[in-house]
């Protein structure tokens, strides 16, 4: 829909008024006991087969999965549980079983059961304990190796016999009573074991230990090396064993020459598999070794600043997803890490980062006493402290910096509400604050501010900078331009105080454009061009509400309105504009019959892409709109936009929009036409973003700005999670018909049964069964999603968003396979993980059953074919009964008028449910020439035709009888009915008279009629006794008149409401009834019905009524 505009120009003259460490990418994650963790101090982080994390405390064994713990103590009264609180290691061995060291010795816990066995036998270790195990590994034969901390001693548990074997605890064996310092196995399965005094080998297939012939002192660290080699860490050298057990051997030490080793005292090792180097850790600084090469390139301590902390370096670890080298030191608290990507021919070392516990900031390391550090599967650093739980940092960098106001950081901004943002082309950007204008960097740090006080100003709406040196400011009083080099300010307002030409029509300044030497500016009552040469204003005035106003790259400018719609002043009409002339313009205002129309009339923004599209912001929605086909395109919440109401649109590089919105920041890729959206957990910081509040600079940056500072974006640095994490069934719940439960525990792949791989049986037995399952990523986990599907039982694939469960009952005969996949955070999903679901029937359900079955239905179709002539005479005779039964039924409704009459002075409503037989209700109106009314309600006794006959003479006794009054009129169609005789049939009968705000009532045999007093809010039960009509010749009824006031009613009811039944053959009763009327009484006469209705509904609950049911509700208007 097009709407036109006229703009005239307008001059004012207004009274007089005066004025008088870099280390931005290394944010961790801190996983403490208010987060589930069982306790503060990790000692041991590990990771399973699957990615499953378990984490050894000092109380106890937590499994972490991303989304919650699982805490396991130790229970002196289950032999079940972990033996000792205090783990001190943590391994897997080939059958996917985890063994657990503690203080008080070895468990193993199974995760498909949850429980845990301990299987070294007291009586083998000769009264001695398996004390703080520091290393529990297997070799080929499944023998599980255990090497405790303090002592050195080894034990080797032999699976087969189940014995367990001190290997150094005499001098009988090759080891003597060595204290081994190293416990090993390499990628041939071989165990290596280092002593503090030599180098050992086991042979697992002759059952010996080789003993290597070097002089190297105290072995402290083995690891693998490319192909078959292992590399030995020393206090006396670095060994590095060629070709397995039986190769040659190799000394490094330290020498004169630049490239040897730094320190002949080697405390740990690290191999970077996917760079093939070496990196040792030692007294005296690191070393790297890449063999191609056959040199060491050395790292200690410098003057400078990104200089590592200490030349005493105490463990290492390769983190080879991000290229970082994580180390600790003798001394100093905390961890540090530095790049293992430089160039060997650097005379330098690369910049090293030192991370400590800062409890001002959040986001650094949560202890500086650190026990573990480990990368996960998906290149993620865990690191364990002495005293506050877990620091967790993923190699994923944050794609969003978020700058807020710090009182503790006076560089920073001086205010959290950001309500316009302007960038310069030096990256450099000016914020309208709650403070006034603050000049920052890409990296939040202000360089230059002006103070709202100074500006003369209390709230900023938009800027704009022009040629980086002059500020245009949009105020609620008004324009500033701001030369930000020499602070000059320039003021445009309503203010009789400035000279008339920079006199604006309206202070109420909402956006601002410049254009060349002019300056556009949408006001709160048109539009207005600044000359900026000359500082001389032209006003023109309108009726809209100018919000926005922007140019396109067809020179055309985009007017949005506050609640008007969206314009555009053609490009060639500007210079006539701006010359003064007067201008009409047509635009596109929300019509819901246009449905290729803008979606809404309130405009928050608009921008143009670099196809020439324009994107328009309304508070209904998304538009992009073409100039060449004149239509819009809607985008709404439906199709994916994270809220309909959209403050701001840019369109970065690579042509797509980022929006802002009141509900976060979302991405439109429009290569497929598809919304990624962000929220808090991405580090938006916003959710309710400003209008006006966003900007994107030549660098790449992009900006929004709310209540809670400012949010930065840069599409092309942004870094995604491709990490396909594992998605694994966790449990299984079968719940029994008898209420029991049973639960199977992380089901693998490697797992099987005589039915096959991942097979589980569901039986008679089981009434439902439920599949939980989570995706093992632990970067955002809260975004992790998930799909699945029950073949053949689902056609597609149900997505449940982050649901990590589906549950199914009343399965059928048949074998299922239950598929599912999860997605991490960036929406990559994983391989489907496959579940067979074999349902076995009830045993009179089953085959073999059939086949008795079968022989059984041979007999019994001869029965039966013998008993069929007999049953067709008696189904014919019953459908007879039913034909009769349903023209009764017919006939009896032909009786009743089938809608209530108009009234001027009553509101009247009435229903009637039928019961499976005809049962002989009947309600029928008669209005008189008065302007009186008679209303009736009655009941024949018995059911059938002959309940249907008595209705018949009921209604034609009441229409050739005179109305005198209801005891009268009751009278006279008693004897009328008695004199044809049915027989023993009845008609029990309500009868009342409608008359200028009272009602004559009278009765014969009904049940009670209820009053609502309306003033009172209570509700009368009128019942007068009276024999039924027919019953005797000579009867008399009794006459009684009530008042009816304004939103009084009258309520007419049968037996059926009162006397239906539930499940458990109870009849409702009348005081319900009486109760719910007094309850809504206050309702129209509908709505009366409509309670009464769900009140007999809700009582029998499905069942269908015995009886008849008839309501008839009169309401005085």
């Amino acid at each position: 829909m097009t709407k036109s505009l006229y703009f005239n120009k307008i001059f004012i003259i207004l009274s007089l008024f005066s004025f008088t460490n870099g280390q931005s990418d290394f944010s961790f994650r801190n996983i403490s006991v208010k987060d589930g963790l069982a306790e503060s101090t990790v000692k041991v982080i590990y990771e399973d087969h699957n990615g499953m994390m378990y984490l050894g405390t000092e109380n106890g064994l937590d499994v972490y999965d991303g989304y919650e713990f699982n805490n396991y103590h130790m229970n002196s009264f289950d032999n079940n549980s972990i033996l000792g609180n205090k783990v001190s290691s943590i391994s897997e061995d080939a059958k996917g079983k985890i063994w657990v060291g503690t203080e008080l010795g070895v468990s193993i816990f199974d995760p498909e059961t949850r429980t845990f066995s301990r299987p070294i036998n007291p009586k083998d270790l000769s009264g001695n304990i398996l004390e703080d195990p520091e290393t529990i590994i297997d070799d080929k034969h499944g023998n599980v190796w255990i090497k405790l901390s303090e002592t050195g001693k080894i034990y080797k548990y032999t699976a087969t016999t189940q014995k367990t074997l001190c290997m150094n605890c005499n001098n009988n064996s090759k080891l003597g009573s060595l204290k081994i310092t190293v416990l090993f196995r390499d990628n041939l399965n071989t165990i290596w074991l280092g002593s503090e005094s030599g180098l050992f080998s086991y042979d697992s297939n002759l059952k010996s230990i080789k003993r290597y012939l070097l002089e190297i002192g105290m072995i402290n660290s083995i690891v693998n090396g490319q192909k078959n080699e292992i590399w030995v860490g020393s206090s006396d050298g670095l060994v590095r064993v060629f070709n397995g057990p039986n190769g040659k051997n190799r000394v490094y030490r330290k020498s004169n020459s630049k490239s040897s080793i730094v320190s002949n005292y080697i405390k740990d090792l690290a191999w970077d598999q996917s760079r093939n180097m070496l990196w040792i850790a030692t007294d005296n600084g690191i070393s790297r070794y890449i063999p191609s090469e056959d040199k060491f390139f050395n790292i200690q301590t410098t003057p400078y600043a990104d200089s590592i902390v200490e030349n005493d370096v105490s463990e290492l670890l390769v983190a080879t997803r991000s290229g970082k080298l994580w180390y600790t030191t003798a001394t100093e608290p905390g961890i540090n890490c530095l790049s293992v990507n430089f160039s060997s021919k650097s005379n330098s070392p690369p910049p090293a980062n030192h991370f400590e516990h800062d409890p001002i900031d959040k986001k650094s390391i949560a202890d500086n006493n650190i026990t573990d550090f480990i990368e996960d599967k998906a290149g993620h650093v865990w690191i364990g402290t002495g005293q506050n739980g877990i620091s967790f940092l993923s190699f994923v960098k944050a794609k969003f910096t978020h700058h807020r106001y710090d009182q503790e950081n006076e560089w920073g901004l001086k205010s959290d509400k950001i309500y316009s943002i302007t960038t310069m082309t030096d990256g450099m950007m000016w914020a309208a604050t709650g403070f006034g204008l603050e000049m920052l960097s890409s990296d939040g740090i202000r360089e230059y501010d002006y103070e709202k006080s100074i500006l003369g100003v209390n709230y900023i709406i938009d800027l704009e900078i022009v040629n980086d040196e002059n500020l245009w400011v949009a105020t609620d009083q008004g324009v500033l331009k701001i030369n930000t080099m020499t602070d000059k300010i320039t003021r445009f307002s309503k203010s009789d105080s400035l000279p008339e030409g920079r006199r604006l029509s309206d202070n109420l300044i909402h956006d601002i454009l410049p254009i060349d030497d002019k300056v556009w500016v949408a006001t709160g009552s048109g539009v207005v061009i600044i000359d900026t040469s000359s500082n001389n204003v032209t006003n023109f005035s309108s009726d809209l509400i100018a919000r926005v106003i922007t140019q396109d790259d067809d020179g055309d400018i985009w007017l949005g309105t506050e609640m008007d719609g969206l314009y555009m002043i053609p490009s060639k009409l500007i210079t006539n504009i701006i010359s003064g002339e007067n201008f009409e313009i047509e635009g596109h205002v929300f019509d819901p019959e246009y449905p290729n129309g803008i979606s809404s009339s309130q405009i928050t923004c608009v921008s143009q892409d670099k196809d020439g599209m324009i994107w328009i912001g309304t508070n209904g929605g998304l538009n992009q709109y073409s100039k060449k086909e004149d239509a819009f395109i809607h985008y709404f919440v439906e199709d994916g936009l994270s809220s309909n109401y959209v403050t701001g649109i840019v369109v970065d590089h690579a042509n797509n929009l980022w929006i802002s919105s009141k509900k976060g920041i979302s991405f439109f890729n429009q290569t497929d036409s598809t919304f990624t959206n962000y929220g808090l957990a991405d580090g938006i910081g916003n959710i309710d973003f400003h209008r006006h509040s966003y900007d994107d600079s030549p660098d790449g940056n992009i900006y929004f700005g709310g209540p809670l500072g400012i949010t930065k974006v840069n599409p092309k640095e942004m870094q995604y999670n491709e990490y396909v994490p594992p998605c694994i069934i966790t449990r299984i719940k079968k719940n029994f018909f008898d209420e029991t439960f049973s639960e199977n525990f992380m089901i693998s792949n490697s797992k099987s049964s005589h039915d096959g791989p991942n097979t589980i049986i569901i039986d008679h037995r089981v009434k439902s069964f439920s599949i939980d399952f989570v995706a093992l990523n632990y970067h955002q986990s809260v975004k992790n999603e998930y799909r699945y599907k029950l073949e053949p039982f689902d056609r597609d694939w149900i997505y449940s968003g982050g649901l990590r469960f589906a549950s199914y009952n009343n399965l059928g005969r048949n074998t299922y396979q239950f598929i599912v996949q999860g997605s991490n955070d960036d929406g990559f999903w994983s391989d489907p993980q496959q579940l067979k679901i074999k349902f076995i029937p009830h045993p009179l359900l089953s085959y073999w059953a059939f086949s008795v079955y079968s022989i059984l239905a041979i007999v019994g179709i001869f029965v039966f074919m013998r008993h069929r002539m007999h049953k067709q005479k008696s189904q014919l005779e019953e459908e007879r009964r039913i034909k009769e039964l349903e023209e009764a039924r017919d006939f009896q409704m032909s009786l009743i008028p089938q809608s209530p009459p108009e009234h001027p002075d009553y509101d009247i409503a009435l229903h009637m449910k039928t019961s499976t037989e005809v049962g002989g209700d009947y309600y029928d109106f008669f209005p008189q020439e008065d302007g009186s009314m008679y209303v009736v309600c009655g009941d024949a006794t018995g059911h059938g035709l002959n309940a249907g006959m008595m209705v018949s003479i009921t209604k034609a006794g009441l229409y050739g009888s005179d109305f005198d009054n209801p005891a009268t009129t009751t009278t006279r169609l008693n004897k009328t009915i008695k004199a044809i005789d049915l027989g023993t049939t009845r008609m029990s009968l309500n009868m009342a008279k409608f008359n200028n705000g009272s009602f004559d009532f009278t009765s014969a045999g009904m049940p009670p009629a209820y009053l609502y007093k309306h003033d009172l809010g209570e509700v009368d039960e009128i019942l007068i006794p009276g024999l039924p009509l027919g019953s005797m010749k000579k009867a008399d009824f009794d006459l009684h008149s009530f008042e009816l006031n304004y939103e009084d009613a009258l309520i007419l009811i049968s037996d059926g409401l009162p006397e239906c039944v539930n499940h458990e053959g109870e009849m409702l009763d009348y005081e319900p009834v009486k109760n719910c009327i007094a309850d809504n009484g206050n309702k129209s006469a509908q709505g009366i019905i409509d309670a009464l209705i769900d009140l007999g509904n809700s009582w029998m609950s499905g069942l269908m009524n015995d009886d008849d049911i008839t309501l008839v509700v009169i309401k005085k208007k």
